[in-house]
């Protein structure tokens, strides 16, 4: 199913029970961690967007490329490996995120990849260009 992996991400607040959602009957709650997946993606790309402002600077695409892509698979290093192998047996008795059974490693770094380099592409549009009235430079010569 294409909504497999939000079904995974998805034992994060349910538990064992998200793997069991049909998409029939489980749609809204498919939704509601669609919307989950999206608003983690937000608060995460906030921090990440200001490192790789602070990293990269003014650089080309292609070191916003590389510097993106190093710092996607250290976010899913840490997330996947320091936190969540370890919280989500304590929280919910189980390891379903990282367990390869449920989602293998390389699709979990795919999606961060993508989302880094989908962060790298947008740089441009996200850069704080301070505003300056018309006529202010010649003004203040």
């Amino acid at each position: 199913s294409p909504l497999e992996l939000i079904r995974v991400y998805l034992t994060f607040p349910l538990g064992e029970q998200a793997l069991t959602l049909s998409d029939d009957k489980g749609i809204l709650v498919l939704a509601l961690g669609c919307c989950l997946y999206v608003f983690t993606g937000v608060l995460l790309g906030v921090p990440f967007f200001v490192a790789l402002a602070k990293l990269v600077g003014d650089g080309d695409l292609k070191k916003r490329l590389v510097v993106s892509s190093i710092l996607s698979l250290l976010l899913w290093a840490v997330v996947f490996y320091l936190i969540l192998s370890w919280l989500q047996p304590l929280l919910f008795g189980g390891n379903w995120i990282t367990d390869p059974a449920s989602l293998p490693p390389w699709v979990a770094a795919g999606t961060h990849l993508v989302f880094g380099w989908t962060l790298a592409l947008l740089y441009p549009m996200g850069k704080f260009i301070p505003y300056r009235r018309p006529g202010s430079e010649q003004q203040a010569s």
